[in-house]
């Protein structure tokens, strides 16, 4: 069997709290409010509330978390820098990981973040903005249990995200020996318990992930070989900060904003802080699908 490209420890990661998504999404009072003589980066950039940023948030770190009425993880620490350039507060509307697109889509906010990765099926009905963090497919798996790489699948009983690019494939692959999980916490804690044996993630997520299950001593996250079966593995996935399809002005400021935080190396400290591999910071698109 081959060995993995790579195996992570989980004391590369931070600590911190998560929060459990809720059923519902409620709003926070606006954080982050910009001084009277802020100066906005681009004047006209469009908000559904002016000069506030409305996100939608569900917990997923180490790439988006909260405390109080600020964002934290990566895509957090980024997208509050990009919106103070903007002289704008942030307000956050928790919800459910199904629910973020959709308010999106519709307008009931501005942007969403917690590794929404770039895809063609996405682009349909939201504007991508420019890639944040690039991640490999991951699987976290008891040690010594011989789950390390894609074939290693079959005949295991294993966990997904629900909305994860891999589970059509992952899905043709081993059929009903995949289930979805509307949260993270959920399929950890199956993991934990040996209701399921293996655990679909992105590298960074599933590292995390162990940490806070309390499972460092007896789960690795391994990123396996590239395989055919499972494209994933094939092309590295790609987060961005998702925007109503009639606000392309938005988009401007995002990605003028990402280009910006990689020129003077903030973006590299942050992914730094959070032990995020600075391979993880490629700005140039790569293929969805």
């Amino acid at each position: 069997m081959k060995k993995s490209r790579a195996v992570f420890a989980v004391a590369a990661l931070v600590s911190a709290l998560a929060a459990t998504a809720c059923s519902d999404p409620t709003s926070d009072e606006a954080s982050g409010a910009p001084g009277e003589d802020c100066t906005p980066v681009h004047p006209n950039v469009q908000t559904i509330a002016e000069g506030t940023l409305t996100v939608g948030h569900f917990p997923n770190p180490p790439f988006a978390d909260s405390e109080g009425n600020t964002l934290t993880g990566v895509e957090g620490e980024v997208l509050s820098r990009i919106a103070a350039r903007e002289c704008l507060s942030i307000r956050i509307v928790r919800g459910n990981v199904a629910s973020m697109i959709p308010s999106v889509e519709s307008g009931r906010a501005d942007t969403t973040l917690g590794s929404w990765y770039r895809t063609a099926e996405r682009a349909k009905v939201v504007r991508l903005s420019d890639p944040v963090i690039t991640v490999h497919l991951a699987i976290a798996s008891r040690k010594g249990s011989g789950i390390e790489q894609i074939d290693d699948l079959r005949g295991h009983a294993v966990g997904s995200a629900i909305g994860s690019l891999w589970v059509e494939d992952v899905n043709r692959l081993i059929g009903n020996d995949q289930k979805l999980y509307e949260t993270l916490e959920a399929s950890y804690a199956d993991l934990k318990a040996g209701r399921i044996e293996a655990i679909l993630n992105s590298q960074p997520t599933a590292v995390r992930q162990i940490e806070m299950a309390g499972l460092q001593n007896d789960v690795q996250v391994v990123v396996p070989e590239p395989n055919d079966a499972v494209r994933a593995t094939l092309h590295p996935g790609q987060t961005n900060f998702p925007v109503n399809p009639q606000n392309a002005s938005l988009q401007e400021a995002i990605n003028d904003g990402l280009a910006e935080l990689r020129k003077t190396g903030e973006f590299r400290k942050i992914l730094e802080k959070y032990g995020i591999p600075t391979d993880a910071d490629n700005p140039q698109p790569l293929q969805t699908f």
